[in-house]
């Protein structure tokens, strides 16, 4: 089994000596707010991930899809943006993209990058697939299978009625009868955690609140993934047990 690692207080993880985020949906704050507020999101977030490549001393960089955020093309000044914020991290550590279905475009704009496409790539006993395409055949006999896409969150109600939204991770199991109905090779033994959403302006689906069905993606919406069973845990790495727990 892969040496997977939350980091403790932060939205990414360690596998393999790779350091691991996803959904960043850079731009997403001039969809909301225009141009007119400036909120330097992207210095944010090149600033909070070269701590962690020097904290963690990682030698490449995953971006687990959804860097960007505008459908199809971003806007020219954020393009700019971008291609400055990859190539800084790109200098420090190796970056790779697996792309998701916010990325159109990002390889005229990653240059030097080596992106992968919406099925994914697998790196030795990991699988890293952004979640809102199938996986590759060779993807699900790895030991782990890391998604995105659903922003991952949970809704926490205390006895006066007040209620919390928190980051989560989610870990668990596939059906080994649906999954084989779909893919030839399959590892039983496969462990899946769903990435929460670097970016602090994403909204989220309540996994303790919705049906399988209802979230995103092909393993989702065709009930693959073990919901009930399936473990959480907030960044700061409490966890909260399973959804059915919740």
């Amino acid at each position: 089994m892969g040496d997977l690692k939350f980091i403790c207080n932060e939205p990414a993880m360690l596998c393999n000596g790779m350091l691991v985020v996803a959904d960043l949906h850079l731009g997403m704050e001039r969809s909301i707010f225009g141009s007119n507020i400036e909120m330097n999101l992207f210095d944010k977030a090149k600033d909070k991930l070269l701590k962690l490549i020097e904290e963690t001393h990682c030698k490449e960089l995953v971006l687990l899809g959804d860097v960007k955020h505008d459908i199809p093309n971003m806007q020219f000044p954020d393009r700019e943006k971008l291609g400055r914020f990859l190539g800084e991290l790109n200098d420090r550590a190796k970056v790779s993209i697996v792309t998701g279905n916010h990325d159109g475009g990002i390889r005229e704009i990653a240059e030097g990058i080596e992106v992968h496409g919406a099925a994914g790539v697998r790196k030795v006993d990991i699988s890293l697939s952004h979640g809102h395409a199938w996986p590759s055949e060779s993807m699900m006999e790895a030991d782990w299978l890391a998604l995105a896409h659903n922003h991952p969150c949970v809704e926490l109600v205390d006895k006066l009625g007040y209620r919390s939204i928190q980051k989560v991770w989610v870990v668990g199991r596939l059906d080994s009868g649906k999954v084989e109905k779909k893919y030839a090779s399959f590892n039983r033994k496969m462990k899946v955690v769903v990435m929460p959403a670097f970016s602090e302006l994403v909204g989220g689906m309540m996994f303790n609140a919705v049906k399988e069905r209802d979230l995103l993606g092909p393993l989702f919406r065709n009930e693959m993934f073990k919901l009930g069973d399936a473990e959480t845990f907030l960044l700061n790495g409490i966890s909260l047990g399973t959804i059915n727990d919740n």
